[in-house]
């Protein structure tokens, strides 16, 4: 199979929220484009873009964005439409942000149910002493989309900034595309350091500012809100490939000693022999994904200059550095130290 089709399978296959692509819907409606030729041209109607459970495939989702920005000739689209919405569109997703104690058990949460918005980005949580980072990353880079990500970095930071008692402070936020010709909209939007050409898209802050009370803390409406998300989260995850669960488990285990085959196989609730069969059945091992997941950390890691050897060893389950060196040779055909050097 060939990338350009295995790319184009993986946007069919991947979703968003359909409530997502209602304010771009909403945007051409304004402008003059006819929502009668919208619904004939997208299969959707503005009421199924209503209901939360709602999905919509990916390559139509990024079509429309390229369709909206064409039509409307304003190549900012995507931070003029994140600094219009507010809570009055805020999906269930936002309200439960906002319904947390703290912002980091907030952060915690949009990670954990980032998938019901995108399918096609994984959130990773970073941090040292002094800053803490929200990564996005996007499962393949050809699928990567700068309309979407311009949108969901400027729609979380416009909204913390303006909601949160306390407002916050953003050191910088980051994108992997360069640096386009309305590079002014950024800074305006952001009000901070925006930089372009990097490993991954991110937004960075003051790692004090994760103890801060959020403005809502209503225990009620978060209980209720984090049920009906998690049945959608649930109903989701039941789509994926038995790898692509494996990954997930494996990706946020790295450096336990005691992951296995075994332990992820009852994570899943089936046994190990099930779990070599159903892989074997989607041509890939448990041994590959493991394999797979730790090479793309460690890259990722180098890239990123995060770690030193002995903490990423570590924090990939290597007992040594030494069989971490020999591993990433296998891997990218360099040592560690000499990687992209």
């Amino acid at each position: 199979m060939s990338q350009g089709v295995a790319t184009e399978e993986l946007k069919s296959e991947l979703s968003v929220q359909a409530v997502t692509y209602r304010a771009l819907f909403l945007r051409l409606i304004d402008n003059g484009y006819s929502e009668s030729l919208l619904q004939s041209r997208y299969g959707l109607s503005l009421s199924y873009l209503d209901a939360e459970e709602n999905r919509v495939p990916l390559d139509r989702y990024y079509a429309l964005w390229r369709d909206a920005v064409s039509y409307t000739k304003e190549p900012d689209l995507a931070l003029q439409l994140a600094a219009e919405e507010l809570s009055q569109s805020m999906g269930l997703v936002g309200h439960v942000f906002f319904n947390c104690k703290t912002l980091r058990s907030a952060i915690e949460h949009y990670q954990r149910y980032y998938r019901i918005v995108n399918e096609s980005i994984q959130i990773e949580l970073q941090s040292n002493d002094q800053d803490f980072a929200i990564c996005y990353h996007v499962k393949e880079p050809a699928i990567y989309s700068s309309y979407e990500m311009e949108y969901s970095l400027a729609l979380a930071a416009y909204r913390a900034r303006r909601l949160l008692q306390s407002g916050l402070d953003i050191r910088y936020v980051s994108f992997p595309h360069s640096k386009p010709a309305y590079a002014a909209s950024y800074e305006t939007l952001f009000q901070c350091p925006v930089k372009f050409d990097q490993p991954v898209a991110s937004i960075v802050f003051n790692a004090a500012y994760l103890d801060y009370p959020m403005p809502r803390n209503s225990p009620t409406l978060y209980r209720v809100l984090t049920v009906h998300l998690d049945r959608i989260l649930a109903s989701l995850k039941a789509n994926l490939s038995i790898k692509e669960q494996v990954r997930q488990i494996v990706a946020k285990k790295l450096s336990d000693p005691n992951l296995d085959a075994g332990t992820v196989a009852r994570r899943l609730n089936m046994s190990r022999n099930t779990l070599y069969r159903r892989l074997k059945k989607e041509g890939v091992s448990y041994h590959e994904i493991v394999d797979e997941v730790r090479s793309e950390f460690a890259i990722r890691s180098i890239k990123e200059d995060k770690y030193s050897f002995t903490e990423l060893a570590f924090l990939l389950g290597f007992s040594e550095v030494s069989a971490f060196s020999r591993a990433f040779k296998r891997w990218t055909g360099s040592t560690p130290n000499k990687y992209g050097k």
